[in-house]
C-alpha cells in the first residue's frame, strides 16, 4: 500500500514538474524558443539546489508526460483553470507505467494499455510485452469501429464463454516466425 502511494505521488509530482517546464519555463508552448537551452539550464539549476534526479532526460520526460496527459480545454474558462486541474491518473500505475505509456502515439491505444494494465496488475515488463506484441492491433483487427471504442474505454470485456476462443494467439513463445499465412486450421493440424 505504501508503495502504491508513493508511486502515485511520484506521477503526480512528475506531471506538475512537466507543467512548470511547459508553462513557466517555456511559456505554454511545446517546444522552447530555438537556440534557447531551457531544459539543461533547468537542469543545472535544479541539480544545484536538489543535488540529483533532475537530469535533462528526467525533465524531458516530465515535459512529455504533462503534454500527453493535459487536460484539453473546452472554453475560455477551463483554459483559465487549466493550469490548476491534474487529470485523474490510475493509482495501480507507476511511473515506469507511464513511462511505457508516452510512447505510444494513438490515445484510444494508449487508454487500451492504460485500463488492461490497470486492471490485469500488469507489471511494467509485462505491459510492455503486450505493447511489443501489438495486443491493442491484434484485438482492433478483430472487432467494429463502434466495437474498438467500447474496447478502447472498458478494456477487453469477456461475457460469453465464446469470447474466449476468439482471442487471437500469440505464438511468440513458441519461437514460430509470424506469418500471414497461419491459420487457425493449420495451427490444429
Amino acid at each position: 500500500h505504501i508503495q502504491r502511494t508513493i508511486d502515485s505521488e511520484m506521477v503526480k509530482a512528475y506531471w506538475q514538474i512537466g507543467r512548470e517546464v511547459v508553462e513557466e519555463e517555456q511559456h505554454g508552448r511545446e517546444r522552447a524558443a530555438y537556440g534557447k537551452a531551457v531544459l539543461e539550464n533547468l537542469s543545472i539549476k535544479l541539480q544545484s539546489k536538489y543535488r540529483r534526479g533532475f537530469g535533462v532526460d528526467t525533465l524531458e520526460q516530465a515535459r512529455k508526460f504533462y503534454l500527453t496527459y493535459q487536460i484539453t480545454e473546452t472554453s475560455k474558462s477551463d483554459a483559465l483553470r487549466r493550469k490548476f486541474k491534474m487529470p485523474a491518473f490510475n493509482p495501480n500505475l507507476s511511473w515506469t507505467h507511464y513511462r511505457l505509456l508516452m510512447r505510444i502515439s494513438r490515445p484510444e491505444a494508449r487508454l487500451f494499455y492504460e485500463l488492461e494494465a490497470s486492471k490485469n496488475q500488469w507489471s511494467s515488463r509485462e505491459l510492455e510485452r503486450q505493447i511489443n506484441s501489438l495486443l491493442f492491433d491484434r484485438l482492433a483487427k478483430s472487432k467494429d469501429k463502434e466495437g474498438l471504442l467500447k474496447l478502447a474505454k472498458k478494456g477487453q470485456e469477456i461475457i460469453n464463454p465464446v469470447d474466449t476462443i476468439k482471442e487471437p494467439i500469440v505464438l511468440e513463445f513458441l519461437g514460430m516466425p509470424e506469418s500471414h499465412r497461419l491459420v487457425e486450421s493449420k495451427l490444429e493440424e
